[in-house]
């Protein structure tokens, strides 16, 4: 895999590109240091693919783009980013991530403005890759009362960062309001995503574990169980987020 992204050198070859972008999941890649070979890759032919832009043009165009602030080849180059700046965060490469994070964010904002769900969605990982976890959770706090105000409570970039938020809340031991956080999450993404979506079955799962921390087993194995019979129907029996479940279960 990782021959095959270095190979990608056309800046016109954007079908296998994209083909190749859609193959960079979180589940496809056991080794999480390839995905950020592979988003590196993406990004460097995405910048190579825009043309130049002539310094006589650039007033022009920005006097146009105040209409309509949007290109949508930057905004493929900016999802490649926030792409990049996640699988650094996940490899502990903190500092390329935050500089990822903010080059989308800054992007975004400028091409879509300051309120739009991908503008957003960058601030939320910017923000999580960003200081303790405490200062996180308060700016998520923040972040999350503005996206239910401007994108609605049941979008589901409010949805996840709802989520996020849930999580450094557990993290900081924090748990009743945790709760309230994945029981509306939860219930949003069955809304939204209907009950079998596997980001329902993370709330789920995500209420197993913090009823479990709370020794509250009987809670933790009705939300487990769930989540375990959603996995299987949906993902299959075989499927780690699967086995994971079981292994909560059985830890129950």
């Amino acid at each position: 895999m990782e021959r095959q992204v270095l190979m990608i050198t056309k800046s016109e070859d954007m079908v296998k590109l994209r083909a190749l972008a859609e193959l960079c999941s979180w589940d496809f890649f056991d080794d999480k240091s390839l995905l950020v070979v592979a988003w590196r890759r993406i990004l460097e032919v995405l910048v190579l693919a825009m043309p130049p832009v002539e310094e006589k043009k650039v007033r022009r165009k920005k006097k146009k783009q105040q209409k309509k602030n949007y290109d949508p080849r930057k905004l493929d180059i900016l999802d490649a980013c926030v792409a990049l700046g996640r699988a650094c965060g996940f490899v502990g490469d903190f500092d390329d991530a935050r500089r990822y994070y903010k080059r989308a964010k800054e992007g975004f904002e400028e091409q879509l403005g300051r309120d739009n769900e991908k503008a957003l969605d960058a601030t939320k990982g910017l923000i999580m890759i960003t200081g303790t976890t405490s200062e996180s959770s308060e700016k998520l706090r923040d972040l999350v009362k503005r996206m239910e105000r401007v994108l609605g409570d049941e979008n589901v970039v409010t949805l996840e960062t709802l989520n996020d938020f849930g999580f450094g809340l557990q993290e900081s031991g924090e748990y009743e309001e945790a709760i309230k956080c994945y029981e509306r999450c939860l219930a949003g993404r069955t809304k939204v995503l209907k009950e079998d979506h596997k980001d329902a079955l993370g709330a789920l799962n995500n209420l197993g574990t913090i009823y479990g921390k709370l020794e509250n087993y009987e809670k933790a194995f009705e939300y487990y169980e769930k989540a375990l019979k959603g996995n299987e129907k949906t993902l299959g029996r075989n499927h780690p987020e699967t086995l994971g479940t079981v292994m909560n279960v059985a830890i129950i």
